[in-house]
């Protein structure tokens, strides 16, 4: 089995990808501010890169690192038309991410699939997707979160025929009354 292993620092795609991995895990809480400078190392089984059609898609135990943060897959594809990244979606059963807080907490998230609409700074969660820090813990089979707002809307995904949507929070008071 051949593993592919990059750095990635120079190139502009590759940066939206390192841009795109902190926002990923940013979206709940602030993540460790120093991450965004780490390279970014990505192992998987195998990579097709398409410069024709500003694709890369990356399958087999795809596992991406940088820094603090922690992403696993079974596959994530880079839409990059032009150069310039569209979408990156990463698929699994669960993708998992996790980083540390600037607060040394640790942020948890999973979901079975996740779209991130560059442009629209648009971060969208399906299939048993949950969010978790400490004990704190929000899930929903589908998240969406905008990086630009920070909105967060969870329940039943209109775009899917027959979606189910409930919402679970758990949040422990962290001020306490005497």
């Amino acid at each position: 089995m051949y593993r592919f292993n990059l750095t990635l620092q120079n190139n502009r795609m590759y940066k939206t990808l390192a841009i795109f991995i902190f926002l990923l895990s940013n979206s709940y809480i602030f993540a460790l501010k120093t991450d965004v400078e780490k390279p970014v190392h990505i192992n998987a089984d195998s990579v097709l890169f398409n410069k024709s059609k500003g694709q890369a898609v990356y399958q087999g135990n795809v596992s991406i690192v940088q820094g603090s943060l922690k992403i696993t897959a079974q596959r994530i594809e880079i839409k990059a038309p032009n150069n310039k990244i569209d979408s990156i979606t990463a698929t699994g059963n669960p993708v998992t991410f996790q980083q540390k807080m600037d607060d040394g907490k640790i942020a948890k998230g999973s979901a079975n699939k996740l779209l991130f609409l560059v442009e629209r700074k648009r971060l969208l969660m399906d299939g048993n997707a949950v969010i978790s820090q400490n004990n704190d813990k929000f899930s929903s089979n589908h998240i969406e979160y905008s990086t630009r707002t920070g909105e967060l809307k969870a329940g039943k995904n209109n775009k899917v025929p027959g979606s189910k949507g409930r919402v679970k929070v758990i949040f422990y008071p962290t001020n306490k009354t005497k």
